[in-house]
């Protein structure tokens, strides 16, 4: 690997990591402490959303990284801010019998939410029991995890959305991101040992891999239920906007890694192989400026380059690789650093360039998704050892 790439991709990734620390929420008297600067106009800083249950969770997990490499307390702080807006997000009434343990959205008012991005957020309370000692974030972690299996579950592939209300638990869908939730069901089974976590990844991901990928690791992002048809290219889906579906067809959601991660953990050749078929074909079809995306689109998916080049680099971590995926690996950080808001930007400078709330690339917006997973990649491509969102667990 390229010596100063590495030493340039390292300071970028601290950028960005300062980037979220300034712009967090911090005044403990708003419900929004804890959450971090999401999707922004980084011209006029106009409008500033901030991030949800998913990449709060994200990026908590990103702070406890750097916290552990560093020592420095202020990503400590970050992250202990981010936990607890995380903790009033989970629904804890018994009464509700059918969401005990789940996690809200946005906010405890709103009435549905995704699983998969609760699911997200539990993964951070697991990274900060784990990594501070914290017992009330294991306990809230497992309960979120036992929700899943029995509720999330019970007609065997996850929900796409689930509802705190009366209402139906739509739309009738398969979604391809739920491979990721596979990676946070076997890290509860290697940290509780109950073989329930494990039965439930499997069950995750032979659906993914025999429904959801195809023999050249091409990811389908959407299926319904009852006919199983693929309605990846619909443009008239309000609740799964095209530039949504396209994103994931190249940002997997942490599938790989869950592949990866079970396979090492069961020994079975298969997933590591499905986990392999689908970074292939990301090199395949990588774009000439290292980014990745659509023939059809001029500009490549900035939400996508930065989960490829994680999970490349943890299959290197595996042994999985051999030194001509380094061209693939340079390409996508120096597409990644050429997303970055640059030092001129007094407020937003360390962010990166990404998706607006349309789900359209616009290289005037910063999006946190983006960011967080171009940090995340960037460290692990720097060599510096990371304990969250690995095969090593």
């Amino acid at each position: 690997m390229n010596q100063n790439l590495i030493n340039e991709a390292r300071e970028s990734a601290f950028r960005g990591l300062d980037f979220f620390v300034r712009t967090q929420s911090n005044f403990p008297g708003s419900a929004d402490c804890g959450r971090f600067t999401n999707i922004a106009n980084v011209k006029t800083g106009d409008p500033r959303y901030l991030t949800s249950n998913w990449l709060t969770g994200i990026l908590a997990s990103t702070m406890l990284d750097a916290w552990k490499m560093t020592g420095t307390e202020e990503y400590l702080k970050a992250a202990n801010d981010a936990i607890r807006y995380i903790y009033s997000l989970q629904e804890l009434a018994p009464w509700r019998t059918r969401t005990y343990g789940a996690i809200h959205e946005v906010t405890p008012q709103r009435d549905g939410a995704h699983p998969r991005d609760g699911l997200s957020a539990a993964i951070a309370l697991l990274d900060h029991a784990l990594l501070t000692g914290n017992d009330e974030s294991m306990q809230r972690a497992v309960l979120f995890g036992e929700w899943f299996i029995k509720y999330g579950m019970e007609k065997g592939y996850p929900y796409w959305t689930i509802r705190f209300d009366d209402q139906p638990w739509e739309p009738f869908w398969h979604g391809s991101f739920h491979s990721g939730s596979a990676y946070f069901m076997a890290r509860l089974f290697k940290t509780t040992g109950k073989a329930e976590f494990l039965t439930a990844a499997r069950q995750i991901l032979d659906f993914y891999n025999a429904k959801l990928m195809d023999e050249k690791g091409n990811v389908t992002v959407i299926r319904e239920h009852d006919t199983m048809k693929s309605l990846d290219d619909r443009t008239d889906l309000p609740k799964a906007p095209i530039g949504w579906i396209m994103m994931h067809k190249y940002n997997d959601d942490f599938g790989a890694l869950a592949n990866m991660t079970v396979g090492k953990i069961t020994g079975e050749e298969v997933y590591t192989q499905k986990a392999m078929l689908f970074l292939n074909r990301m090199r395949e079809v990588q774009r000439a400026d290292g980014g990745f995306g659509p023939d059809c689109w001029t500009d490549s998916i900035p939400n996508a380059a930065g989960m490829i080049l994680i999970e490349l680099m943890s299959a290197k971590t595996l042994g999985l690789l051999d030194d001509s995926y380094n061209d693939m690996a340079e390409r996508s950080v120096k597409y990644l650093m050429n997303c970055q808001v640059p030092e001129d930007n007094e407020f937003f400078k360390g962010a990166f360039n990404g998706m607006t709330d349309k789900y359209l690339v616009d290289k005037d917006y910063c999006n946190a998704r983006a960011g967080a997973y171009a940090v995340m990649a960037m460290l692990r491509f720097a060599g510096e050892k990371v304990t969250t969102f690995t095969p090593e667990i």
